[in-house]
């Protein structure tokens, strides 16, 4: 097992690790300018690791913002798509994560982890 831990501790969160298997990437950009960054993202995270963990959503508990992609089984990354990819590209085998129950989690937690790097 390669897991992926985030440096924060998040009060009053589960944080679990997940197989980066069960996952997928809700947003899946491909778009030159996200690459660009993810490139950015990258170097950071060598260097520096993850800070957070990411926020994943099951299928029956998804507002549909953007089209889901996977399994009725698999976690939507809904915020932490650079550092999933980074998991994924690095070979990691498990990644920390929250599983959020809900949009007002989901958002409350977003807001709290707002973290872009330059």
């Amino acid at each position: 097992m390669k897991p992926l831990v985030a440096y924060n501790i998040l009060p009053d969160q589960k944080q679990e690790l997940i197989e980066i298997t069960k996952l997928f990437d809700l947003p899946n950009r491909k778009d030159e300018n996200y690459m660009q960054y993810l490139e950015t993202v990258m170097k950071d995270m060598d260097i520096n690791g993850m800070k957070n963990p990411i926020l994943v959503i099951k299928k029956e508990n998804y507002w549909n913002r953007l089209p889901w992609r996977g399994t009725n089984e698999q976690y939507g990354v809904v915020t932490g798509s650079n550092r999933y990819r980074y998991a994924v590209a690095r070979g990691y085998t498990h990644i920390e994560s929250i599983i959020c129950n809900d949009r007002p989690q989901w958002f409350d937690l977003w807001n709290k982890l707002q973290y872009r790097v330059k």
